[in-house]
């Protein structure tokens, strides 16, 4: 019993952002005095079965993943909860994937896309607005689509920036892009110009300058491998192409401390796991992924070129049809 306590509690200091034990939190919790709260925590007094209710429940501590690690994989779904998910409440998962990161910690940071990291998409504020319209419309507003500028968004949006840049771009990354990666995005935007969702005709046109800058902005991340501080990109970043085809958003971080598994961020698929087993295996199947993927970043010279000049390509296809469609729809 004394090794599971341990055990536990190891697992409370992972799941902290400071990878340590807040004593009078855990008194709070627990409604004891502070020195009550060491007894249990080196295992002089055992924890009871409603105490370790309390702080599993407190600190989203699944018993399974500590109490029997070879046998269970527990995932945390965070939209698993009373009520329903609001706006705010979502953006607050793009902060619980990136809180485990540090620069003095952190081992790496791997990144499977279905589509691009979206990460990338909070650069740019057209890009971001129309996405976030459509997030909002299929799981939060009904009746019909409206999409326009939104300032509570804009004003989030920078919160992340500086988020990204000092956590996200801190620690060495890779990630493994779509090869048809803004293809669904193409495909969005034309269908909501057909239903005439767009409140104003000068969103669609900034929201392609976005998407211009987007494919300069890719272009850039993968030629340099040197430390940014403009925002280009990750430090050491080493970026695929999956060319067979993805449909999961699967993000894997690894620490000197410990392995946390991240799956899907689009409600409500997100769930995340702190099981090294799980974490393990899922590495193993991206490893197999990323050696049937090719390397655009660095030295991945000739796919890079060919990659981009298909991407640029496609885009100005994009925007001829466009101009088309806003001349029927929107003038």
């Amino acid at each position: 019993m004394e090794i599971q306590q341990t055990a536990f509690f190891d697992a409370i200091k992972k799941s902290s952002v400071n990878h340590k034990l807040d004593i009078d939190e855990l008194s709070e919790v627990l409604c004891l005095q502070k020195g009550a709260v060491y007894k249990r925590i080196n295992g002089t007094t055992p924890l009871d079965f409603y105490e370790i209710g309390l702080l599993a429940k407190h600190y989203k501590i699944s018993l399974d993943e500590v109490m029997q690690p070879d046998r269970f994989i527990s995932m945390y779904h965070r939209f698993l909860k009373e009520g329903n998910a609001n706006t705010l409440e979502y953006f607050d998962h793009f902060s619980s994937m990136l809180k485990p990161l540090s620069k003095e910690h952190s081992e790496s940071f791997v990144y499977l896309a279905n589509e691009l990291p979206i990460f990338y998409y909070f650069y740019f504020d057209h890009i971001f607005n129309f996405a976030f319209s459509l997030w909002n419309h299929l799981h939060w507003k009904e009746g019909r689509i409206t999409i326009a500028r939104n300032e509570m968004i804009d004003n989030k949006i920078k919160e992340y920036r500086n988020q990204i840049k000092n956590q996200y771009y801190a620690c060495p990354v890779t990630e493994i892009w779509n090869s048809n990666m803004l293809h669904n995005l193409y495909q969005q935007i034309i269908f909501c110009i057909s239903i005439r969702a767009f409140e104003k005709r000068e969103f669609i046109d900034a929201l392609v300058k976005d998407i211009a800058s987007l494919i300069v902005h890719l272009k850039l991340i993968t030629k340099s491998t040197e430390e940014d501080n403009t925002n280009k990109g990750p430090e050491r970043a080493k970026i695929y192409i999956n060319e067979f085809g993805n449909y999961l958003n699967i993000v894997l971080y690894k620490s000197s401390r410990n392995k946390v598994t991240f799956i899907g961020y689009d409600y409500p698929h997100f769930a995340l796991s702190s099981s090294d087993r799980f974490y393990d295996f899922s590495m193993d199947w991206i490893d197999k992924i990323k050696r049937r993927s090719v390397l655009i970043s660095s030295e991945g010279y000739q796919y890079r070129e060919l990659f981009f000049h298909q991407l640029e390509k496609d885009f100005e296809q994009f925007k001829g049809r466009i101009e088309k469609l806003i001349a029927v729809y929107y003038e």
